[in-house]
């Protein structure tokens, strides 16, 4: 059977970092995607679907000084990354663009906080950044990859509840969807999402 896979980006990102306890690189992440073939599939596409890093100047949340964020280590390893990727001929590269909607106390802070009783400092804060696009254009190669009969089955790599209608109507059109997850990912999806797709692959 012909397939496609299709890989919401930060998601496959944490699901890889889970298993292999490091940031996946391109091969890794290459590899993966072999790896989860099962006998009788014959890939013909794995699209991968991210955002370049955000690159604005943006006050931090006390001290107010600029952070410009093209010059953090994050925005280096993530262009790095997905410069490799584009030149990879394995992937489909999809693009979006990440929202910046201001900032949140991360969970080691609120836990050291609420035992010893501190002012608040710049590095107690991450950055709320938010995908634009990505579910769309997920979506739409969905029903493009359904409408055209190019493939039997689609492995999709989320946990977004908001691609439901997309299964649904490639499911509608004789195309499985089979989730890509592993057991941590699934026990914080929707049971919504979880009973759209054709059959579940835990990883």
């Amino acid at each position: 059977m012909d397939i496609a896979i299709l890989l919401d980006g930060d998601f496959t990102r944490r699901l890889l970092t889970r298993r292999i306890h490091h940031r996946p690189s391109v091969p890794e992440l290459e590899v993966f995607c072999t790896s989860i073939l099962k006998p009788g599939e014959t890939l013909t596409k794995t699209y991968f679907y991210d955002c370049p890093p955000f690159d604005e100047r943006r006050p931090l949340p006390v001290s107010r000084d600029v952070c410009d964020f093209s010059k953090t280590e994050v925005f280096t390893q993530a262009m790095e990354f997905q410069e490799c990727l584009k030149q990879n001929p394995f992937f489909v590269y999809r693009s979006g663009h990440l929202s910046f909607d201001g900032w949140t106390l991360t969970d080691a802070s609120v836990k050291k906080l609420m035992k010893t009783p501190r002012p608040l400092i710049d590095n107690d804060f991450d950055p709320v950044l938010t995908q634009k696009q990505v579910d769309m254009k997920i979506g739409l190669d969905v029903a493009k990859l359904s409408l055209g009969g190019h493939v039997g089955r689609i492995l999709l790599a989320t946990s977004d509840a908001d691609f439901i209608p997309a299964i649904h109507f490639a499911r509608a059109n004789k195309v499985e969807v089979v989730l890509i997850s592993d057991v941590a990912a699934v026990r914080r999806t929707k049971s919504s999402l979880l009973k759209a797709f054709t059959s579940h692959r835990i990883v």
